[in-house]
């Protein structure tokens, strides 16, 4: 069955006023405010209130923003993912997701299968934990045989680098992580993990999340318990959240592609390029029939000037002459 697009017409339209989010690598999101120009389907274009962003702000193609409106009396949020690059004060994206009662979350979430694991709490005070944790995330990662691969619990198709556990269902952010465990942890908990993010530079990071909440999870008969753990990144560093929150955008436009088909349109993520592209190969054009032109005309200025005569020309002469010579007064 083909997915149904979300209502967008309900809440977005050309003139409306709308706050848009934008992530900075070391720094709080920042906001600024826009009117969208353009709306067509799940495509909006839109004019920010100011021509430059300060440092940091991230607006490179494969970006997600969040943009919050008022309806009604009632605030809502929807995620986009810029698909161009931006023209001045002007930048598209395309909607994704649902539309929702405003709940801004400092990063996207999305679901994915990672390859992780953790470490079981010892009992360790949060000091101690961190301090191992501080000495050793720029080493390589911890080998112990008290790490164990968590359940898959999905078809896991497909292979895996050498010495990363099984990859797993979790939905994951720049600020936590949510996964099913056999263990039932308590609220509180620290767990040291090792993550391994599939990028263009496969990496493996090293956190310590804390958990947040737990819930059973509904098993079949006969199987063992699952409980979704759900950990917020109480030590992370900043270069290792920001791989995250990049493989978060990756997924998010793999998820945009297989909605539109394999083929992207040059509309979306490669219509400035594609532009650039065609203007460069105008002009190109332009100046190669340019040179040519010129060239044939100085070949036929040089054959009128150094060439054989026609009999035509020729008896033209002889005739001029004749004349000449008849009135030599004139």
């Amino acid at each position: 069955m083909k997915e149904q697009p979300p209502n967008y017409y309900k809440y977005f339209d050309v003139g409306l006023r709308v706050e848009v989010r934008f992530p900075r690598s070391e720094a709080p999101a920042f906001s600024d405010w826009a009117v969208i120009t353009l709306f067509e389907e799940d495509l909006v274009e839109f004019q920010l209130s100011r021509d430059a962003l300060p440092e940091g702000v991230r607006t490179d193609v494969g970006t997600i923003l969040d943009l919050r409106l008022g309806q009604g009396g009632s605030a809502y949020c929807c995620r986009s993912i810029i698909v161009g690059e931006p023209a001045g004060a002007k930048i598209s994206a395309r909607l994704i997701g649902e539309v929702v009662p405003d709940e801004l979350r400092e990063f996207y979430r999305i679901d994915a299968y990672i390859p992780l694991r953790y470490r079981l709490p010892r009992g360790e005070p949060a000091g101690e934990i961190r301090a191992r944790w501080e000495a050793g995330r720029y080493g390589p990662p911890d080998a112990g045989g008290d790490l164990p691969s968590l359940p898959a619990g999905a078809d896991l198709s497909g292979g895996r680098p050498a010495g990363h556990p099984a990859p797993v269902a979790a939905n994951i952010s720049g600020s936590g992580i949510r996964i099913r465990t056999h263990e039932q942890f308590a609220v509180g908990d620290l767990l040291p993990l090792e993550l391994f993010l599939p990028l263009e530079q496969p990496t493996t990071i090293s956190v310590i999340g804390q958990v947040v909440h737990v819930g059973q999870v509904r098993t079949r008969d006969g199987e063992p318990p699952l409980f979704g753990t759900a950990l917020h990144f109480f030590c992370i560093d900043e270069r290792d959240r920001d791989a995250i929150v990049k493989f978060v955008s990756l997924v998010q436009l793999e998820h945009l592609r297989s909605l539109r088909g394999n083929a992207i349109r040059i509309t979306d993520l490669e219509y400035t390029e594609y532009a650039r592209r065609m203007r460069l190969r105008r002009i190109v054009f332009a100046a190669a029939l340019i040179a040519v032109i010129l060239i044939v005309l100085a070949l036929l200025a040089i054959s009128r000037l150094t060439g054989p005569k026609g009999e035509i020309e020729q008896d033209y002469e002889r005739e001029i002459k004749k004349y000449r010579s008849a009135i030599p007064w004139h």
